[in-house]
């Protein structure tokens, strides 16, 4: 059938409209959010500098980092408890709060001091906080003197504090002989469910020290978040050990077996494994910009440094290990069970590259691309409107992309491990292996087809 036109053009039209369908229901399966991104990463660092120089924030010389961050547990909470992903677009296009912001660090290396400054995305400056060191000296103001500071530095900012009001006050005495305070303020409406809008002022000595926009969520909320992703984590945690069983340990087993019989081939898949691990490492020191946002300034740069090095290393090192076991075992068993199979290593070799079936597998494996699209858009559709299943609103972009050295190549190597594992370890071991078992006992379409089985419930509980 696969040789006749008629199918790979009704194919053709089959894909295209589910990549059709997949477009026009893509926004109602995963709620989407706008936001007015007009500041990137560049002009966040630029202002900031701005900002420090102008009000002497932070140490007088400083290293930059910048990151864009949400607050996930507004979000949460306002999407479960407080009106849903509409409530939450909702304040996205409102003034009272932005989950998503820039945030910049300015810091040094053995400085204590140092400064967050904050930015909305569409680049208005939406608050900052400055650590100082405990054993700084500075003056002990009693509540009202920092109070007066606090609400006229907060002004000069475009605070209307006349919208709040001030529910708490605490101070700290600092081993310097230093007194610092913090107020904090709450909106009594609007509301956000049970939670509130509020505003923290901090004042270290004689002047502001503190600026920060946030949302009081309701600790039961909290509570109850936890122990809902507690039961998911178990259930994800009992799938991964599973796995690890049936698939690494299955792996092991079956190169024992195969060893002895001399069927291992293992110099193709090993030089792929380490191939594949070092683009791992390497993706993780292509993320050393964004490393510094939580960077101990106790320690040296060099040490820091040296730190993401070691971590790249173990990843390689652990990577190289699971990937090449994984690998060797695909290859050994799928030779072993589907010898008439085509390798994937010679996959587009002269020979094989310029079948027919390797010619069709590739393009059925492209159309097969509109189809996926369709069934997970159309999954959680049906599930968002029939099961009234909660999926967090997302944005299609991700501005800390930028931040790293090269921005493709993160994705490049993610895509490249998960198509070889996803290949090997999900799909040509567990089936390979169930093949050989049916061959020794009986039934080798049967053990297939629960391999099948059990490949659906693990992925279905990851």
């Amino acid at each position: 059938m696969m040789r006749k036109p008629a199918f790979w053009i009704l194919s053709t039209l089959l894909s295209i409209g589910c990549i059709s369908f997949a477009v026009k229901y893509f926004p109602d399966a995963f709620p989407l959010v706008s936001l007015d991104l007009r500041m990137d990463r560049d002009q966040a660092l630029s202002r900031a500098a701005e900002l420090a120089e102008n009000h002497g924030w932070g140490p007088e010389s400083y290293d930059q980092a910048a990151s864009f961050e949400l607050d996930g547990l507004t979000q949460h909470y306002v999407e479960l408890e407080a009106g849903g992903n509409e409530a939450f677009s909702a304040m996205l296009t409102g003034d009272l709060y932005a989950p998503y912001k820039w945030e910049v660090r300015h810091f040094q290396q053995g400085e204590i001091r140092q400064v967050r400054i904050f930015f909305t995305p569409a680049g208005e400056f939406y608050g900052f906080r400055e650590q100082l060191p405990e054993d700084e000296a500075g003056p002990a103001l009693e509540k009202e003197a920092a109070l007066a500071i606090a609400e006229a530095a907060s002004s000069q900012f475009g605070i209307e504090l006349g919208v709040y009001q001030r529910i708490e006050a605490s101070q700290e005495i600092r081993p310097g002989g230093r007194v610092d305070h913090r107020f904090v303020y709450e909106r009594p409406a609007p509301q956000v469910g049970e939670g509130h809008y509020r505003l923290r002022l901090e004042v270290g000595g004689e002047r502001l020290t503190g600026l920060v926009h946030f949302v009081k969520v309701p600790e039961g909320f909290s509570r109850r978040y936890q122990e809902m992703r507690s039961a998911n984590n178990t259930i994800a945690a009992g799938a991964s050990i599973f796995m690890s069983i049936v698939y690494i340990l299955g792996s092991i087993v079956g190169l024992f077996f195969l060893l002895r019989q001399g069927w291992v081939l293992w110099r193709t898949a090993l030089y792929w494994g380490l191939f594949v691990a070092a683009l791992q490492a390497l993706a993780a020191l292509n993320q050393l910009p964004l490393s510094w946002m939580g960077y101990d300034t106790a320690v040296t740069t060099t040490a820091h440094i040296v730190d993401q090095l070691l971590g790249a290393a173990a990843i390689f090192v652990g990577m190289t290990l699971l990937l090449t076991l994984s690998f060797i075992a695909a290859e050994s068993l799928s030779r072993r069970a589907f010898p008439h199979h085509v390798q994937l290593w010679r996959l587009w070799s002269p020979a094989a590259g310029s079948s027919p079936q390797v010619l069709a597998g590739t393009i059925g494996a492209y159309l097969l691309v509109g189809f996926t699209f369709a069934y997970v858009v159309a999954f959680y559709f049906l599930n968002s409107r029939l099961l009234d299943w909660w999926s967090p609103s997302g944005i299609l972009f991700e501005p800390n992309v930028l931040a790293v050295h090269f921005p493709w190549f993160n994705a490049l190597a993610l895509s490249l491990q998960a198509g070889f594992w996803e290949e090997c370890l999900f799909r040509a071991v567990p089936l390979a292996g169930a093949a050989l078992l049916g061959q020794r006992f009986g039934h080798r379409r049967l053990w297939i087809g629960a391999a099948f089985l059990i490949q659906i419930a693990i992925f279905g509980a990851l």
